[in-house]
């Protein structure tokens, strides 16, 4: 089975890891592509005597491509990998230099060599490229594949988008999910008797605005939850996914939850005033607990 680690420099912690040979590429967009790689990854592995290891970058919990972290660690893990370490890129990452940034990788974290596709760079953080792993890593740089070549997942992305969760489930074996923290918001919702979580998302993410029912995983309660969950953009111009949990009423600021939107309810529609409001999600609602929750 998989290990998965979360790794922070400003944590400060010891890590004992065993030496491996560490892919870099675009998981969340994980396709055939990487497929390709992580085929190679396993056999040069084997062949060194040396873990294989997913190197995740990341700079939110949130997700805009295909995959958040709790589906890649299921995808590691079916495709037989020891490892999936998720690097976070936190503010002092910026006053790393490359050399610094080679030793806490190569050294500290015990990737000795690194497999990367020509002409990558990272979206997540540009410092990640073909050209520093090759000049770092040097004979121990792998050039697998080149990015340029990497086809876009058009037909899974349309799913989504078209809300047809259950073809995406089928086509994966996985539920199209996201990931965040809770923010705080108006609390309008809280004031008119409809208490929502907020989560914000710096950019789109792949499910097109509107009112979706979604299962919303609690992970400090270890505990899933019905839910009505509007994607729409507030009086401040942000992309928010607005839910209301369905039978929960607590605070939940800064926790992290996993939505999986399942069922497309409607389209959103503007309100007048706020009894219409109260009558569309009493509505929303009550459509909502007609559907039965997921079975994980």
């Amino acid at each position: 089975m998989v290990q998965s680690f979360f790794y922070n420099n400003m944590t400060l912690i010891m890590v004992h890891l065993k030496p491996s040979i560490g892919l870099i590429t675009d998981f969340e967009n994980w396709n055939e592509f990487e497929d390709n790689q992580i085929k190679e990854l396993k056999a040069k592995a084997k062949e060194q005597n040396l873990q294989s290891t997913l190197f995740v970058l990341v700079k939110d919990e949130l997700n805009f491509g295909l995959w958040n972290q709790e589906n890649l660690i299921k995808k590691a893990n079916e495709v037989d990998i020891d490892l999936i370490l998720f690097y976070f890129i936190n503010p002092m990452f910026n006053l790393m230099t490359e050399q610094q940034l080679f030793d806490n990788i190569s050294n500290f974290l015990s990737i000795e060599k690194i497999m990367i596709a020509e002409d990558f760079k990272s979206e997540i953080e540009p410092k990640f490229t073909t050209k520093f792993i090759k000049d770092n890593w040097k004979e121990n740089a792998l050039i697998v594949g080149n990015f340029k070549e990497k086809k876009e997942c058009k037909e899974l992305i349309s799913l989504i988008k078209n809300s047809d969760f259950n073809e995406f489930k089928k086509k994966t074996n996985f539920y199209y999910q996201f990931t965040g923290r809770v923010s705080i918001g108006k609390q309008l919702g809280r004031q008119i008797g409809f208490p929502t979580i907020n989560l914000i998302t710096p950019q789109k993410i792949l499910v097109e605005p509107g009112v979706y029912v979604c299962d919303v995983y609690i992970d400090h309660l270890k505990k899933h939850f019905l839910g009505a969950g509007c994607y729409w953009t507030n009086e401040l111009n942000q992309l928010v996914f607005e839910t209301n949990i369905i039978d929960f009423d607590q605070e939940i600021y800064g926790w992290k939850v996993v939505i999986t939107p399942f069922k497309k309810l409607r389209e959103n529609v503007k309100v007048n005033d706020l009894e219409e409001l109260k009558e569309m999600l009493a509505l929303d609602i009550e459509n909502t607990k007609k559907i039965e929750m997921l079975k994980f």
